[in-house]
């Protein structure tokens, strides 16, 4: 089989077939050109991959390679690599014989790191091996079964073990946070819709019309004051609705499965309409808070990756921090733990569990009760185990090292479950995480050695080695919007990192389903190809697309592709109308609501960008 780039002779629907030919055309990118020799190792790699695949279907891209690029990145961080578990190795040495161009100029004979091993080499292999690992696969029952199982062992182990280390610690991470939430108000936010599912299953505009009346919530957050904008003159307008809700004291959760990577389907948790609306404003309010605190701010972050991005590629060239990856971080943040945590603030922390839905409901119909405070998918995950892990590890420290809290909280950074501390407290980091429950994968951690990775950059020796990444599944369908922007942005990408035959392939691929692509800069609003100049745009532009002259804008507008998400009219009306209009952006048009996941490819009249 040959693997010359033809898109046009490739069966669309064969997705294994086009990533195949992605790995074929990576491999024989060979940037530091080392079968200019003779050497036909390269060609077979691109032999032992077609095998694999022939035999092993679409897993060896998703999961064999990954599997092989993880242990390269374990021993860029032990400084030695062992024998691999999925590849041979070559006569004489640790390394595969897989790619062993690239591997012998990395590692010696005895898989020792060189001092001298180029970052090009070492960002190549990467990109080969970690290319198709986060492509959305379809997961199987059994994988369903599996993390559904994970997630209900995870939760039935969270039981804090009671220790005098414990409680010397927990206590100290309380008397922080009340320092942090000291005046914090909880009363004082803005409830708001999230943009997923909710367990109750109401869509689109019917978010809008409440129908439940938790106890719970009511008691902190009344339903008269924050599910309607119109206060008492609202409630006397509708009083039949509001005594038409139903009363119930909690709520339930609802268990959903998505695609994520290779490794299987995410675990999402869908709040209960009205429990999402609250959580959210909490959550908002949170964010806003740690951001801004003078304790916090620059070190827990939501909005921005910037910090802890640069910190892990300054750090992997002079080893000052260490990244810390946590398994399983959502599911094992406890009920118990958020207790001692926020205990001095008791008004806090009564909004908090009243906003929590104490059960869930998995696939199968079983409802089963949660341990942990909150999993992925309730808005206040993530704001709560930020603020945990930031404030366990600096309440270690202070503890530990006798160190003032001010000067410990300002060197440890934390965005979402991405942690950077430094090198030198990396271990007691992770003795005071594993002591409050939580549990540190240390196989991807990066405390020794010169590679480090936070917040999706990765970085060698002061080098970004980031691979690009193929994600969304490949459809060959003409209106697939999603998949025209994925593959777009892939294709520059690739092309930036200087993989120009692969970038070339699927610039055919994709122009064979959509049409011509336009030129553009990183400033363009339309998919395109990526050019520095936008003259040189405009003049390619002017060779493939009809254009205009905009006299109003004075300017030459192209019809062009562009992606825009579908839109409907909105019905709702009276109160719920307002409330809607009240609480969206400004910049929406209230008259209509876009609908979630729709991407849709219109051509209009484009200026070039």
């Amino acid at each position: 089989m040959g693997l010359e780039v033809q898109p046009e002779m490739v069966d669309l629907k064969s997705q294994e077939e086009i990533y195949l030919r992605l790995h074929a055309q990576l491999i024989r990118s060979d940037p530091l050109r080392t079968s200019s020799s003779g050497n036909r190792s390269l060609e077979r790699d691109v032999e032992t991959v077609m095998s694999r695949v022939k035999h092993e279907g679409l897993a060896f891209l998703t999961k064999t390679l990954p599997k092989l690029g993880k242990e390269l990145d374990r021993a860029l961080v032990t400084g030695r690599f062992t024998a691999s578990e999925v590849f041979a190795s070559s006569r004489g040495r640790s390394t595969p014989a897989f790619l062993q161009a690239y591997f012998n100029l990395v590692f010696d004979e005895d898989g020792l790191l060189l001092d001298t091993a180029p970052v090009d080499a070492i960002r190549h292999l990467r990109q080969v091996l970690l290319f198709a690992y986060k492509l959305e696969v379809p997961y199987s029952v059994e994988d369903e079964a599996r993390v559904i199982e994970s997630f209900v062992t995870t939760d039935q182990e969270l039981e804090l073990e009671p220790s005098a280390s414990l409680d010397e610690l927990t206590s100290l991470m309380a008397l922080i946070t009340l320092k942090v939430f000291y005046g914090f108000d909880h009363k004082d936010i803005m409830p708001r819709h999230g943009p997923g599912a909710v367990a109750t299953g109401e869509l689109l505009e019917e978010k809008w019309k409440f129908s439940r009346l938790y106890d719970a919530i009511h008691q902190v957050y009344p339903y008269y004051n924050y599910y309607v904008v119109g206060g008492a003159s609202e409630l006397s307008d509708r009083l039949d609705w509001y005594r038409s809700l139903t009363r119930l004291k909690k709520g339930v959760a609802k268990v959903c499965l998505v695609p994520k990577d290779s490794r299987g389907p995410r675990l999402i948790s869908a709040e209960p309409l009205e429990y999402q609306w609250i959580q959210q404003g909490i959550g908002r309010k949170m964010v806003a808070h740690l951001e801004s605190h003078r304790l916090t701010m620059g070190n827990i972050n939501f909005t921005h990756q910037d910090i802890n991005r640069s910190l892990a590629k300054i750090s992997s060239a002079n080893q000052s921090f260490a990244t810390l990856d946590l398994k399983d971080a959502s599911d094992r943040v406890s009920l118990g733990l958020v207790r001692r945590t926020f205990e001095r603030t008791p008004e806090l922390l009564r909004a908090l569990e009243a906003c929590r839905t104490a059960e869930t409901k998995l696939p199968d119909g079983r409802v089963v009760p949660l341990r942990k405070f909150a999993p992925m998918g309730s808005a206040l995950c993530f704001p709560v185990e930020a603020y945990l892990f930031w404030v366990t590890i600096v309440s270690a420290i202070v503890i530990s090292e006798k160190l003032p809290l001010e000067k410990v909280g300002k060197r440890v950074f934390v965005y979402g479950d991405d942690i950077i501390v430094p090198t030198e407290w990396a271990t007691l980091s992770i003795q005071a995480l594993t002591l409050v429950g939580l549990r540190v994968n240390e196989d991807k951690s990066c405390i020794t050695g010169f590679f480090r990775e936070s917040c999706g950059l990765d970085a060698f020796k002061g080098e970004e080695v980031t691979p690009a990444r193929v994600r969304t599944p490949w459809t060959g369908r003409s209106s697939d919007g999603s998949a025209l922007a994925s593959y777009v942005a892939l294709s520059n990408s690739l092309s930036e990192r200087g993989y120009r035959e692969a970038s070339e392939y699927l610039w055919k691929l994709v122009e064979t389903t959509y049409g011509k692509m336009p030129y553009g800069t990183s400033r363009a609003s339309y998919p395109c190809r990526l050019v520095n100049d936008p003259q040189l745009a405009l003049a390619l532009n002017r060779k493939l697309f009809r254009g205009k002259f905009n006299s109003s804008f004075q300017r030459l507008e192209f019809l062009l592709p562009r992606l825009s998400s579908r839109k409907v009219g909105s019905r709702l009306e009276g109160w719920p109308r307002l409330l809607r209009n009240m609480i969206s952006p400004a910049i929406d048009d209230p008259s209509t609501i876009v609908v979630p996941r729709s991407m849709k490819i219109k051509r209009g009249w484009t200026a070039v960008g």
